[in-house]
């Protein structure tokens, strides 16, 4: 039996006033997820997709990210 995955969501904060929610795997390395990437600031887009769409968002676009919860996945 496989371990179960767990995710970490966040709330991102546009420029425009709108707030967007993402997940990502809970247990890759900060440095290698969003908020790592924010920090770093040399990707110009962040790219994911759910199960009807495919987004890709301008970094410059994000006021800022907060963490809210993990969840177990499916």
């Amino acid at each position: 039996m496989t371990e179960p995955k767990y995710y970490q969501f966040y709330d991102l904060h546009m420029k425009n006033g709108k707030v967007l929610s993402y997940a990502e795997e809970y247990d890759i390395p900060a440095e290698k997820g969003i908020v790592g990437e924010f920090k770093r600031g040399k990707k110009r887009f962040l790219e994911y997709e759910d199960l009807f769409h495919g987004y890709t968002i301008p970094f410059d676009q994000i006021s800022f990210i907060v963490a809210t919860e993990v969840q177990k996945g499916i």
